[in-house]
């Protein structure tokens, strides 16, 4: 083959090169579009792996043993319960039987509801009971306490607020927050 028409041969096979990676070829656009549906997708499930229910910083506690010496907790579930410590199903699991008592700070999920199940240790009765707190709690809960309290046929639901507990601000809820500022939410 002369040169000149080897020269030839090897200028038209450049140029086809140069088609394909300009995305010229149908092929190449294909692929083009596959890796931006590719990529796409990997983005969208990074995003929705990364959200989920809002973190507050609040807190969710009660204790049997101080507030309710005559009952015994049987479950309870703060919200959907994930949180360590905001349900009982771990305790039971792993005791035989519901914590008595909790006490879990910082960043959670905040609960839409409330579940309690309880015994009155006198009389063996048997309660159970699941607050909506979603329409009971102020917009910002940032810092606040929910606290709860159970007595017969009735879970008592406060929110305390860390603050010094103004003269004029009634004394409510469980003595050990007698110095905070307490409204009682539930009933």
């Amino acid at each position: 083959m002369p040169a000149s028409t080897s020269a030839l041969f090897i200028g038209s096979q450049i140029q086809v090169a140069l088609q394909m990676t300009n995305f010229r070829h149908p092929l190449m656009r294909w692929w083009r579009s596959c890796l931006a549906l590719c990529w796409m997708v990997g983005v969208l499930m990074i995003t929705a792996c990364a959200s989920g229910p809002e973190l507050v910083d609040h807190a969710f506690s009660f204790n049997v043993d101080q507030d309710s010496q005559n009952y015994e907790i049987l479950a309870y579930r703060y919200g959907n319960g994930l949180m360590n410590t905001t349900a009982s199903d771990s305790s039971i699991k792993q005791f035989g039987k519901s914590r008595q008592g909790t006490n879990v700070n910082g960043p959670m999920p905040l609960g839409d509801n409330l579940y309690v199940k309880w015994r009155n240790k006198t009389t063996e009765q048997v309660f159970e009971k699941t607050v909506a707190l979603k329409p009971l709690l102020p917009r910002d809960m940032t810092h606040q306490r929910i606290h709860f309290v159970v007595a017969e046929g009735e879970v008592f639901v406060y929110l305390i607020d860390p603050i010094p507990r103004p003269k004029d601000w009634p004394i409510v809820g469980p003595s050990k927050f007698q110095y905070e500022k307490v409204r009682q939410i539930h009933p």
